[in-house]
């Protein structure tokens, strides 16, 4: 079971500590030929700071769901599994995941339900199954049937075969009705972001302005200190 906030918290610090190098390193002043060792420093620590900075910001951002959900906001539906159906539907899941086509279901079965079985909360960004949180994009492919609900996602890598996510699950007897209006809310919120140009802009700003900001900043820096003749 993946814990999102722990992973923020290491993330974040890597990048403090890539980040209490770097500056250093590049504000004193230049002194001296033998400075092979610091330049090495400076790129180590560079490379560090700009790989954790932007696995922070994704892990940040996947913590935050997290925590939004725990705290209530923007809450879909909410149901328990009690602890039979849970172990029928364990049992069922792992014979579906034999079949060939049929991608591995994602959730925790690990789990131990207990008396008060296995609480599930639905947000408009995540699901929470017990302890067992995960982030949901927008354009998630939600399978309503009978008595289970399967969300099913395709996140994008940048190199390799792209990452198939399926999470299948049981519903509360009586509360069957929940799936059709999660469903329903997240292809809403699916047509709302096809309209939506704000992220294209957002990234044209940062590609256009705030990278170059960045370069400009160190270069000044390394300017200043001695580092650019």
């Amino acid at each position: 079971m993946f814990d999102y906030i722990r992973s923020r918290n290491r993330t974040a610090v890597v990048f403090l500590i890539s980040l209490a190098v770097f500056v250093p390193a590049l504000v004193i002043p230049r002194s001296g030929e033998a400075h092979t060792g610091r330049t090495l420093v400076l790129v180590w620590s560079l490379g560090s700071m700009l790989i954790s900075a932007v696995w922070l910001m994704v892990r940040w951002h996947e913590a935050k769901r997290l925590l939004r959900l725990r705290a209530g906001d923007g809450v879909l539906a909410r149901w328990t599994i009690d602890a039979a159906r849970w172990e029928w539907f364990r049992h069922h899941s792992n014979e579906w995941d034999k079949r060939d086509g049929v991608e591995p279901n994602n959730v925790d079965f690990a789990q131990t339900p207990g008396d008060s079985g296995i609480k599930v909360v639905v947000s408009r960004d995540g699901i929470l199954i017990g302890a067992d949180f995960h982030p949901l994009e927008r354009d998630v492919r939600t399978t309503v049937r009978a008595d289970w609900i399967e969300f099913y996602q395709i996140i994008p890598k940048p190199k390799g075969p792209a990452l198939h996510i399926a999470l299948r699950l049981p519903l509360q007897p009586g509360q069957e009705h929940l799936a059709a209006e999660v469903q329903q809310a997240y292809q809403r919120a699916y047509k709302a972001a096809a309209s939506d140009r704000r992220p294209l802009i957002y990234v044209a700003l940062i590609c256009l302005v705030g990278l170059p900001a960045v370069t400009a900043m160190i270069w000044w820096i390394a300017k200043v200190t001695g580092w650019v003749e």
